[in-house]
Protein backbone atom coordinates (compact mmCIF):
# COMPACT_ATOMS: atom_id res chain seq x y z
CA UNK A 1 0.00 0.00 0.00
CA UNK A 2 2.21 2.70 1.16
CA UNK A 3 6.32 2.12 1.23
CA UNK A 4 8.62 5.05 2.38
CA UNK A 5 12.18 3.78 1.96
CA UNK A 6 15.17 6.11 3.19
CA UNK A 7 13.64 9.21 3.62
CA UNK A 8 15.81 12.55 4.21
CA UNK A 9 15.10 15.92 4.64
CA UNK A 10 16.85 18.73 6.05
CA UNK A 11 15.91 22.13 6.32
CA UNK A 12 18.70 25.22 6.64
CA UNK A 13 21.02 22.13 7.23
CA UNK A 14 19.65 20.90 10.11
CA UNK A 15 18.50 17.04 9.66
CA UNK A 16 14.72 16.40 10.42
CA UNK A 17 14.24 13.58 9.12
CA UNK A 18 16.95 10.47 8.86
CA UNK A 19 16.34 7.84 6.82
CA UNK A 20 12.18 7.10 7.76
CA UNK A 21 11.16 3.72 6.60
CA UNK A 22 7.42 3.14 7.09
CA UNK A 23 5.52 0.34 5.86
CA UNK A 24 1.61 0.38 5.68
CA UNK A 25 -0.51 -2.41 4.68
CA UNK A 26 -3.65 -2.17 3.20
CA UNK A 27 -6.19 -2.15 6.25
CA UNK A 28 -3.95 -0.89 8.77
CA UNK A 29 -4.77 1.99 10.45
CA UNK A 30 -1.32 3.52 11.60
CA UNK A 31 -0.99 5.43 14.38
CA UNK A 32 1.84 8.39 14.02
CA UNK A 33 2.94 9.35 17.17
CA UNK A 34 5.87 11.46 18.57
CA UNK A 35 6.99 14.35 20.39
CA UNK A 36 6.79 17.85 19.44
CA UNK A 37 9.67 18.46 17.00
CA UNK A 38 9.77 14.90 15.51
CA UNK A 39 9.08 15.08 12.42
CA UNK A 40 5.73 13.62 11.97
CA UNK A 41 4.01 16.02 9.81
CA UNK A 42 7.10 16.79 7.63
CA UNK A 43 6.66 13.30 7.02
CA UNK A 44 3.10 13.73 6.19
CA UNK A 45 3.34 16.82 4.32
CA UNK A 46 6.37 14.82 2.47
CA UNK A 47 4.14 11.68 1.13
CA UNK A 48 1.50 13.74 0.05
CA UNK A 49 3.39 16.13 -1.80
CA UNK A 50 3.43 19.37 -0.23
CA UNK A 51 7.06 20.14 0.66
CA UNK A 52 9.63 17.61 -1.18
CA UNK A 53 11.98 15.13 -0.06
CA UNK A 54 16.05 15.71 -0.25
CA UNK A 55 15.94 11.85 -0.56
CA UNK A 56 14.43 8.48 -0.47
CA UNK A 57 11.61 6.39 -2.07
CA UNK A 58 7.55 7.20 -1.30
CA UNK A 59 4.93 4.93 -3.40
CA UNK A 60 1.68 3.71 -2.60
CA UNK A 61 -0.37 0.88 -4.31
CA UNK A 62 3.41 0.79 -6.52
CA UNK A 63 3.00 3.97 -7.60
CA UNK A 64 5.66 6.47 -7.35
CA UNK A 65 5.35 9.76 -5.96
CA UNK A 66 7.15 11.45 -8.96
CA UNK A 67 3.72 10.11 -10.77
CA UNK A 68 1.99 13.28 -9.67
CA UNK A 69 -1.65 13.16 -10.62
CA UNK A 70 -1.99 9.19 -10.36
CA UNK A 71 -0.43 9.35 -7.13
CA UNK A 72 -2.25 11.95 -5.42
CA UNK A 73 -5.60 10.27 -6.75
CA UNK A 74 -4.32 7.34 -4.19
CA UNK A 75 -5.14 9.28 -1.02
CA UNK A 76 -6.85 12.22 1.08
CA UNK A 77 -4.93 14.19 3.16
CA UNK A 78 -6.92 16.34 6.14
CA UNK A 79 -3.93 18.76 7.92
CA UNK A 80 -3.93 19.84 11.00
CA UNK A 81 -4.72 23.51 10.21
CA UNK A 82 -7.27 22.61 7.20
CA UNK A 83 -6.55 26.22 4.17
CA UNK A 84 -10.18 26.73 2.10
CA UNK A 85 -11.54 29.34 0.28
CA UNK A 86 -13.12 31.28 2.76
CA UNK A 87 -16.37 32.54 0.57
CA UNK A 88 -16.94 29.15 -0.66
CA UNK A 89 -20.40 27.36 0.75
CA UNK A 90 -19.36 24.39 2.04
CA UNK A 91 -21.81 22.14 -0.15
CA UNK A 92 -19.83 23.13 -2.87
CA UNK A 93 -16.53 22.11 -1.36
CA UNK A 94 -17.79 19.19 -1.08
CA UNK A 95 -19.19 19.10 -4.46
CA UNK A 96 -15.51 20.46 -6.01
CA UNK A 97 -13.36 17.66 -4.17
CA UNK A 98 -15.79 14.79 -5.34
CA UNK A 99 -15.28 16.05 -9.17
CA UNK A 100 -11.41 16.00 -8.35
CA UNK A 101 -11.72 12.56 -7.03
CA UNK A 102 -14.43 11.62 -10.32
CA UNK A 103 -16.94 10.66 -7.42
CA UNK A 104 -20.38 10.63 -8.35
CA UNK A 105 -21.64 8.80 -4.50
CA UNK A 106 -23.91 11.97 -3.62
CA UNK A 107 -26.35 9.33 -1.78
CA UNK A 108 -23.25 8.62 0.67
CA UNK A 109 -22.14 12.13 0.76
CA UNK A 110 -25.63 13.31 2.25
CA UNK A 111 -25.44 10.21 4.60
CA UNK A 112 -21.91 11.21 6.11
CA UNK A 113 -23.73 15.23 6.03
CA UNK A 114 -26.33 13.31 8.18
CA UNK A 115 -24.19 11.72 10.32
CA UNK A 116 -21.65 14.23 10.98
CA UNK A 117 -24.43 17.04 11.73
CA UNK A 118 -23.54 19.49 9.48
CA UNK A 119 -26.92 19.14 7.50
CA UNK A 120 -28.24 22.45 8.90
CA UNK A 121 -24.48 24.12 8.19
CA UNK A 122 -24.01 23.28 4.85
CA UNK A 123 -25.35 26.27 2.84
CA UNK A 124 -22.66 28.45 4.82
CA UNK A 125 -19.68 30.01 4.09
CA UNK A 126 -16.45 27.99 5.28
CA UNK A 127 -15.02 31.03 6.80
CA UNK A 128 -17.67 31.06 8.74
CA UNK A 129 -17.40 27.32 10.27
CA UNK A 130 -15.03 27.02 13.45
CA UNK A 131 -12.00 24.66 13.50
CA UNK A 132 -14.10 21.66 14.40
CA UNK A 133 -16.63 22.20 11.66
CA UNK A 134 -13.98 22.05 9.35
CA UNK A 135 -12.66 19.15 10.64
CA UNK A 136 -15.95 17.46 10.26
CA UNK A 137 -16.10 18.54 6.61
CA UNK A 138 -12.96 17.31 5.77
CA UNK A 139 -13.80 14.05 7.29
CA UNK A 140 -17.06 13.72 5.56
CA UNK A 141 -15.47 14.45 2.11
CA UNK A 142 -12.20 12.03 2.64
CA UNK A 143 -15.28 8.75 4.17
CA UNK A 144 -17.67 9.63 0.72
CA UNK A 145 -14.57 10.07 -2.09
CA UNK A 146 -13.21 6.64 -0.26
CA UNK A 147 -9.58 6.80 -1.56
CA UNK A 148 -7.34 4.31 -0.95
CA UNK A 149 -5.55 5.65 1.87
CA UNK A 150 -6.64 8.64 4.27
CA UNK A 151 -3.67 10.36 5.55
CA UNK A 152 -4.46 12.79 8.31
CA UNK A 153 -2.84 14.96 11.17
CA UNK A 154 -4.22 15.21 14.08
CA UNK A 155 -7.71 14.58 12.61
CA UNK A 156 -9.67 14.20 16.29
CA UNK A 157 -8.62 17.79 17.53
CA UNK A 158 -11.86 20.15 18.22
CA UNK A 159 -14.10 17.25 17.62
CA UNK A 160 -16.99 17.12 19.61
CA UNK A 161 -17.81 13.61 21.77
CA UNK A 162 -20.73 12.70 18.54
CA UNK A 163 -18.12 13.41 15.67
CA UNK A 164 -15.68 11.25 17.40
CA UNK A 165 -17.69 8.79 18.26
CA UNK A 166 -18.79 8.87 14.04
CA UNK A 167 -14.92 9.36 13.45
CA UNK A 168 -14.42 5.76 14.91
CA UNK A 169 -17.67 4.18 13.64
CA UNK A 170 -16.65 5.80 9.76
CA UNK A 171 -13.45 4.57 10.06
CA UNK A 172 -14.04 1.20 11.17
CA UNK A 173 -16.48 0.88 7.94
CA UNK A 174 -14.44 2.38 5.43
CA UNK A 175 -11.32 -0.26 6.22
CA UNK A 176 -13.91 -2.97 6.48
CA UNK A 177 -14.32 -2.20 2.77
CA UNK A 178 -10.84 -1.57 1.81
CA UNK A 179 -9.49 1.70 3.17
CA UNK A 180 -6.13 2.44 4.87
CA UNK A 181 -5.99 5.17 7.45
CA UNK A 182 -2.55 7.00 8.48
CA UNK A 183 -2.41 9.77 11.35
CA UNK A 184 -0.55 11.30 13.88
CA UNK A 185 -2.25 12.13 16.86
CA UNK A 186 -1.03 12.75 20.14
CA UNK A 187 -4.20 11.27 21.69
CA UNK A 188 -3.01 7.87 23.24
CA UNK A 189 -5.14 6.75 24.55
CA UNK A 190 -7.73 6.51 21.90
CA UNK A 191 -5.60 5.62 19.03
CA UNK A 192 -4.62 2.91 21.62
CA UNK A 193 -8.03 1.49 20.80
CA UNK A 194 -9.09 2.27 17.60
CA UNK A 195 -5.43 1.71 15.75
CA UNK A 196 -4.15 -1.95 14.72
CA UNK A 197 -0.51 -0.40 14.11
CA UNK A 198 1.58 1.88 15.61
CA UNK A 199 4.87 3.30 14.52
CA UNK A 200 6.59 5.61 16.99
CA UNK A 201 9.13 8.48 15.32
CA UNK A 202 12.27 10.08 17.82
CA UNK A 203 14.17 12.92 16.32
CA UNK A 204 13.69 11.95 12.82
CA UNK A 205 14.03 8.01 12.81
CA UNK A 206 11.44 5.91 13.58
CA UNK A 207 11.82 3.70 16.88
CA UNK A 208 9.37 0.95 17.12
CA UNK A 209 6.87 -0.08 14.36
CA UNK A 210 4.32 -2.64 15.06
CA UNK A 211 0.89 -4.35 15.42
CA UNK A 212 -0.65 -2.43 18.03
CA UNK A 213 -1.33 -5.89 19.57
CA UNK A 214 1.94 -6.83 20.04
CA UNK A 215 3.11 -3.72 21.03
CA UNK A 216 0.75 -3.10 24.09
CA UNK A 217 1.20 -6.83 25.28
CA UNK A 218 3.71 -5.30 28.15
CA UNK A 219 2.03 -1.99 28.86
CA UNK A 220 -0.06 1.13 27.25
CA UNK A 221 0.89 2.76 24.24
CA UNK A 222 1.51 5.71 26.38
CA UNK A 223 3.44 3.87 28.62
CA UNK A 224 5.63 1.88 25.70
CA UNK A 225 5.54 5.40 23.65
CA UNK A 226 7.53 6.82 27.24
CA UNK A 227 9.56 3.94 27.42
CA UNK A 228 10.90 4.72 23.60
CA UNK A 229 11.26 8.92 24.01
CA UNK A 230 12.76 8.42 27.26
CA UNK A 231 15.63 6.77 28.25
CA UNK A 232 15.40 7.42 31.87
CA UNK A 233 11.88 6.79 31.95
Amino acid sequence: MLQVVSLIKSFDGKPVLKGINLHVKENDILAFVGGNGAGKSTTLNIITGIIEEDNGIIQINGINKSSSVDYKKQFFYIPDTIQVFNHVTARNWLLFLMRIYECNKIDVLNKYIQEFDLEHDLDKQVGSYSYGMLHKLALIAAFTIHPKIIIMDEPMNGLDPHAMVTFKESLNIYVQNGGTAIFSTHLLDIAEKICTKIAILKDGKIVLQDDMDSATKTGSLESIFMENQYDEY
